[in-house]
């Protein structure tokens, strides 16, 4: 007996020894390669924020150390991730203006990694063979801004850099925050209560009610949301969902993908044209109040800068998060179907109609789906217009399908009406998801382990599918004169 409490004893000594190893060589790790907090926004009244002028930072996510990325960052004096570049443009040079959220800023990768220096290099490789012209893509990214946002900041800041292209990223998260005036780029100064400081837009006049019930006809999704309706009320019934297959799921998805035609969305983009945009400016008051917390916050926690190394904490804890994180990831590797019960939680979490008997409500955060695909439409139709009408092209970049984290179906009918609407109305179209959906069926990841954004590999499918649409000659571009 004694020798089994010897043994015992020695046992949890080593595995304390072993421990605490862990936790000494993870600390040095985290010192070595800390975590960063930055207050990188700066309040817009023009478009709701954009980044501090001149800032430089390192970015590492939001972990307390760096645990995928660690990148440098470097803002230009305008606010962007970007070279400084000079407003008239240089001879014998062509632009792109990259607009988007941020997933076009690409905190995540050194700068020549960002989707638009991967643009920016395969076109002057090119030009450098042909002595011909340079070629300057200017990087308008802001994080966490929607579509309607990137209206404000072509308007603002793109357009007198006079571009000959203008590519707008997309995807399905972005046409809500066109209709959301709160973001969270206030938590960090307002934990308590988000600041509405983003522009919001809707469709007008008041007459515009009875044309939205007749836009909803159009697409006939009525059974889409009557499905949600079912499904949220058997989740609250009987805490489960009816059973339903994989190819049952995929047929109802087919049948309302095919309702979505050309003459559809030629008849919503008529109706659509005779509408007025109508943006929503935050109070004033608003963006003095975001900068006079976020002076308070900078002086209080950041030594008057707007950058510091993030608290320390335990690093077996770490370990143990990752442990069962990475269990999680290996029991969806071993589902042998589609996981329909996800699928639907994600579906009646995000849509699900909050008024019993009005099955067009929408949810708290994501009012009715094709309202806000209407008013977002409309927001491409003006910055389509301001485009065209210099003598510029407009191209939309979808990855709506492949960042689809809050229900595959929605992003699949939003890719669907968004690309069959750029071909009705002769805009460029990029169906980005493919090519980043192929990659990931190839065992390449396009995403961080633990961050939504693109990596390296990611990034790199984003600008390369903007070259080759650019250099295709099917798109009769004459990029080279």
């Amino acid at each position: 007996m004694k020798n089994f409490f010897k043994i015992l004893t020695a046992q949890l000594l080593t595995i304390i020894i072993v421990l605490v190893l862990i936790e000494m060589v993870g600390q040095i790790y985290a010192r070595f390669h800390p975590g960063y907090e930055t207050l990188s926004a700066i309040p817009d009244s023009m478009i709701g924020w954009r980044l501090a002028p001149n800032l430089k930072y390192t970015y590492t996510g939001g972990h307390w150390y760096a645990h995928e990325f660690s990148a440098k960052i470097k803002n230009n004096a305008l606010g962007f991730r970007d070279f400084n570049r000079k407003r008239v443009k240089p001879p014998n040079t062509k632009r792109i203006a990259l607009l988007g959220d941020s997933l076009v800023q690409a905190e995540q990768v050194a700068f020549q990694n960002t989707p638009g220096q991967v643009l920016e290099q395969l076109l002057n490789n090119i030009s450098l063979n042909r002595q011909s012209q340079n070629f300057e893509v200017l990087n308008f990214g802001i994080g966490g801004i929607g579509i309607g946002q990137s209206l404000l900041v072509y308007r603002q800041y793109a357009r007198v850099f006079n571009p000959d292209f203008v590519f707008l990223f997309i995807f399905i998260d972005d046409i809500y925050r066109t209709i959301a005036p709160f973001s969270s780029i206030t938590n960090t100064i307002k934990k308590e209560q988000q600041l509405a400081i983003r522009p919001v837009f809707n469709i007008g006049p008041k007459g515009m009610q009875n044309d939205f019930k007749s836009l909803l006809k159009i697409l006939n999704f009525a059974d889409f949301h009557q499905f949600l309706t079912e499904l949220k009320a058997q989740k609250i019934k009987l805490g489960k969902y009816s059973p339903l297959k994989k190819d049952e799921y995929i047929k109802l998805e087919k049948t309302l993908i095919e309702r979505i035609t050309n003459e559809k969305i030629a008849q919503i983009s008529e109706k659509l044209y005779k509408s007025d945009l109508l943006l929503i400016l935050p109070p004033q008051k608003n963006y003095e109040e975001f900068g006079r917390l976020q002076g308070e916050v900078i002086a209080r926690e950041f030594g008057e800068d707007r950058t510091k190394i993030r608290e320390r904490k335990i690093f077996l804890l770490d370990i143990w998060r990752k442990f069962k994180f990475g269990l999680n990831k290996l029991n969806g590797m071993f589902k042998t179907d589609f996981d329909t019960e996800e699928e639907f939680n994600k579906l009646i979490k995000n849509y699900a109609p909050r008024i019993q008997n009005d099955i067009f409500s929408g949810s708290q955060d994501y009012p009715n789906f094709e309202r806000v695909v209407f008013i977002n439409l409309k927001i491409l139709e003006t910055m389509n217009r301001d485009i065209t009408k210099e003598g510029k092209k407009f191209i939309i970049v979808d990855a709506s399908s492949h960042l689809a984290n809050h229900g595959n179906l929605p992003a699949k009918l939003f890719s669907t009406i968004l690309s069959k609407y750029c071909e009705v109305n002769k805009i460029g179209y990029i169906p980005l998801h493919q090519p980043l959906d192929e990659s990931v069926r190839n065992g390449n990841k396009t995403t961080w382990k633990t961050d939504s954004h693109f990596n390296e590999n990611g990034y790199r499918i984003f600008g390369e599918a903007m070259f080759k649409w650019i250099t295709d000659g099917k798109n009769n571009l004459n990029i080279y004169n």
